[in-house]
């Protein structure tokens, strides 16, 4: 092949094609039940918006609850990823793995967010969130009805089990963060007159951009260790239900989305969808039973937790 600028363009192009192609085409599981935003600097500093009461009777003056007394910040981080190419090999026609291999890149940075945030749920309950406790914890804290200070648990400890995790993803806020400061961009280093090319003798592809995944509000998730059953999951479920403001408020939590691993996938989409339980089933002893918690929530496979 002649090294010329139009064939190196070409070739450039259907790399950066195979790149875009993938990196947006990745279905982005963390959507689900994470809030995306955009950062604009090194870290960005979030309210403890769940420190906020509800709504109250307007007597007397304005209640003002300040967003700025309580605050957690998740920083930035750089991800690259970098190919390359011997000139010898374009000059000999033999780089027909570079457009797959740009495409892998570009599902690699496609996927990002969901192995960032998937990371997050697996070690949530050793992982310090935005109230100082783990955030998967056994204690956190909670109210009365009357606004009385309590303790509450988003997490069931247990061993030997794929960990389980319900979430509430019909609020406007979510239980984990990702944020991007510069989206992820294919760049090359490609010229003729380029120090790689001059230097070493090889063309260079490298992508790289600005993000993270950080700890939103704990109220919004429950982990669990212990064995997935319709028990565990009511408990689960009821559990979220009474985590309240510390005006005594109910926050109207509702489990509505169960994560799973592949492992557990089949058994979840089974409570979740089948009018009984099978015989073998905890709850059913030898025979088919109603199941209680059909309808309550969906099943969605998680492939980063395996």
């Amino acid at each position: 092949m002649d090294i010329s600028f139009p064939a190196l363009q070409s070739i450039n192009d259907a790399v950066n094609l195979q790149f875009n192609n993938q990196l947006w085409a990745a279905p982005g599981i963390y959507k689900k039940f994470s809030f995306d935003a955009s950062s604009t600097g090194a870290a960005e500093v979030y309210p403890r918006l769940d420190m906020i009461p509800g709504l109250r009777e307007w007597v007397g003056e304005r209640v003002v609850n300040w967003l700025t007394q309580e605050t957690f910040t998740i920083k930035n981080k750089t991800f690259e990823g970098t190919i390359g190419v011997k000139r010898e090999d374009i000059e000999d026609d033999k780089f027909g793995l570079l457009s797959p291999v740009a495409a892998q890149l570009g599902e690699n940075a496609g996927h990002l967010p969901d192995l960032l945030v998937a990371q997050l749920l697996i070690n949530g309950h050793t992982t310090l969130g935005v109230d100082g406790q783990n955030f998967f914890d056994l204690a956190h804290a909670n109210y009365t009805n009357a606004g009385a200070a309590t303790t509450i648990a988003n997490y069931m400890a247990g061993s030997g089990n794929p960990s389980w995790y319900l979430i509430d993803t019909t609020k406007v806020l979510k239980p984990f963060i990702y944020q991007t400061r510069r989206p992820f961009k294919l760049i090359p280093k490609f010229s003729l007159e380029a120090e790689n090319v001059f230097w070493a003798d090889e063309f260079i592809w490298g992508v790289d951009g600005r993000a993270n995944a950080g700890y939103g509000l704990w109220q919004l998730a429950y982990k669990s260790d212990a064995p997935l059953t319709v028990a565990n999951l009511l408990t689960a479920r009821t559990t979220m239900a009474t985590w309240r403001r510390p005006d005594g408020a109910p926050m109207g939590i509702n489990g509505n989305l169960l994560v799973v691993p592949t492992a557990l996938y089949a058994q979840a989409r089974a409570y979740c969808e089948n009018e009984l339980l099978p015989p073998g089933d905890p709850l059913a002893t030898g025979s088919y039973v109603g199941n209680d918690f059909k309808g309550l929530a969906s099943a969605l496979e998680n492939v980063w937790l395996n």
